[in-house]
């Protein structure tokens, strides 16, 4: 029996395995590659679209299906698709609400292997931009059936997004919203997060709750963290998110990765 045998690991990208130039460092991916070798199964978990990861698949050493688009798809470890959440009949509706109420916000909608702009703002240029993402432009009547979709992101400056997001606030029951940062607002189906897809995984891989930990730092984290046998979270966190973890790690400059691998190897050594 190999020492991390039956244990999931699921790990936000942003602000915890990547660092702050969006690079991961060798001593995260020699960590990564000794968990796996050792038998654990390693499952990426974040906001990202997948394109926004193939710079990074190769370099890691995934076993495990993960999850994209905060949850909403979930691939593989080959990237093929498994599950897809889908979104509401009723969200082409209320992106043409959202737009109508604020002018100067932006919207996108993501499939799993497509991205429509319905309007662009400065920060979708930018998005769309850093991350090389191709898309199409679209208006809301022109979208495809809500039922493949994954998540809408509304974007525009901070104030108009936490507008939009007390707009949508009367959703609640049928959108799960979460900011991870103040210019994106970003749509799920309800009850649809990276903790409902960390759960997925881990059952179609048969993983115990007790053998299922994560680490992040962002808001659209917390939904895993909570799931979690053992919540890391990095040192560079925000405040909100620093109060839910277990165990805090060293910051997303200082390999916060691999200090998780260190306190798992530790602790089966105990």
């Amino acid at each position: 029996m190999k020492k991390f045998d039956g244990m999931l690991l699921a790990c936000d990208m942003d602000g915890t395995l990547l660092d702050s130039e969006r690079q991961i460092s060798e001593a995260n991916i020699q960590a990564l590659r000794y968990f796996t070798e050792q038998g654990g199964l390693f499952s990426l978990a974040t906001g990202r679209a997948y394109a926004a990861v193939t710079d990074y698949i190769d370099l890691l050493p995934i076993n495990a299906p993960y999850c994209l688009l905060n949850g909403s798809l979930i691939l593989n470890a080959q990237s093929k698709v498994l599950h897809c959440a889908g979104m509401p009949e009723q969200t082409p509706i209320l992106i043409e609400q959202v737009l109508s109420a604020f002018p100067q916000i932006g919207c996108e909608v993501f499939l799993p292997d497509q991205i429509f702009v319905c309007r662009m703002s400065a920060e979708t240029e930018h998005h769309m931009r850093v991350l090389h993402l191709k898309y199409t432009c679209v208006s809301p009547s022109e979208l495809p059936n809500p039922a493949d979709w994954c998540q809408i992101n509304f974007t525009g400056p901070a104030s108009d997004v936490a507008a939009v997001r007390t707009f949508l606030a009367p959703s609640a029951d049928t959108f799960s919203t979460v900011c991870t940062m103040s210019t994106f607002c970003e749509i799920t189906r309800q009850g649809i997060g990276k903790g409902s897809a960390m759960m997925q995984i881990a059952a179609d891989c048969m993983v115990l709750p007790n053998n299922i930990y994560a680490i992040g730092d962002s808001d659209n984290d917390l939904s895993m963290l909570q799931k979690a046998a053992i919540a890391f979270v990095p040192e560079n966190a925000v405040p909100d998110i620093l109060q839910h973890a277990t165990i805090r790690v060293r910051d997303n400059d200082h390999d916060a990765v691999a200090h998780v691998i260190e306190y798992l190897d530790q602790d089966q050594n105990t």
